[in-house]
């Protein structure tokens, strides 16, 4: 089995700020339930075929947004 982290992007857009990029569908929808039941974090989504791509903006960074994903790993 794959691990889910290494398909997990974590790029830093000049124009949207961190963008963090799942191809997993069910693994986004937890982590969109995560973020938002358990830590009122706000963000953009965009749903395409193949992918999830959340946007936290410009505020944040890709090491805070790798933290997060992380800790919703080990939630899970």
């Amino acid at each position: 089995m794959n691990n889910p982290i290494s398909n997990v992007q974590i790029i830093e857009d000049p124009e949207y700020g961190v963008i963090l990029v799942c191809p997993d569908l069910e693994l986004a929808d937890q982590f969109e339930d995560f973020l938002t039941e358990k830590h009122s974090v706000l963000f953009h989504i965009k749903f395409e075929p193949n992918q999830v791509s959340f946007f936290f903006g410009k505020t944040n960074t890709t090491s805070k947004v790798k933290e997060l994903f992380n800790q919703f790993m080990l939630s899970s």
